[in-house]
């Protein structure tokens, strides 16, 4: 079975800055156009074009996000980006509280990916996803010694966006742990246990990209 763990990439999205440009989705052939174009005989196609920043949407961190010269979306090996996964149920979160470490307290972390339900993921596209509860530096700190490899939530962005440090950036993308922003429907996968893709296009030298996330079940 198959969880689409994803946002739809669309032009009146959140993004992580109110400064950040919309997403311009447009065809630069249009179906019209090429019926007439004299390319095509009995059919017709459209190219379509994208203009976006590489992190909206449902994306992945590549630890050059954080850090120049380390690894870009490019370089990230499969084995980083299809894991087994764990989800951690943190529900009932205020906005802008902590999320402690407390939350990982019996969690078998090591080589998995690690999804954050906050449920924050039902303000898509309203004012109070902006003010998302977020991990803490400690927090971060104990997903690194307990071996994960990746980091996935359900709101806006890893870090409190108030604290310019931000010290969950810095210290997973620094030791190479991989960080998902923006999932969604993270209360359809079971705790036991599945398997999670994060693939993005392989881009070179970009520090963060869509992805289409989903969880494979039953494996």
């Amino acid at each position: 079975m198959l969880v689409d763990l994803s946002h739809t990439i669309q032009p009146d999205m959140p993004l992580f800055s109110p400064t950040a440009p919309a997403p311009h989705i447009s065809a630069w052939m249009s179906h019209a156009q090429a019926a007439v174009s004299g390319n095509y005989e009995g059919c017709s196609c459209e190219i379509t074009q994208i203009q976006f920043v590489t992190s909206c949407g449902t994306y992945l961190d590549s630890p050059y996000h954080f850090h120049t010269g380390r690894a870009t979306i490019d370089q990230l090996s499969l084995e980083q980006l299809i894991l087994p996964g764990v989800v951690v149920d943190c529900r009932g979160l205020a906005a802008y509280e902590p999320i402690e470490p407390h939350v990982l307290d019996g969690v078998d972390m090591a080589g998995k990916a690690v999804l954050f339900h906050t449920g924050w993921s039902r303000y898509w596209g309203q004012p109070a996803y902006y003010q998302y509860p977020y991990l803490t530096g400690a927090t971060a700190e104990a997903l690194v010694a307990g071996g994960a490899k990746l980091v996935g939530m359900d709101y806006l962005a890893a870090d409190d966006i108030r604290n310019p440090r931000r010290p969950v950036h810095v210290t997973l993308l620094g030791h190479d742990i991989l960080i998902v922003e923006n999932l969604t429907n993270l209360a359809a996968l079971p705790a036991g246990g599945f398997i999670f893709h994060a693939v993005p296009a392989k881009v070179q030298g970009a520090a963060a990209f869509p992805i289409r996330a989903y969880a494979v079940l039953g494996v």
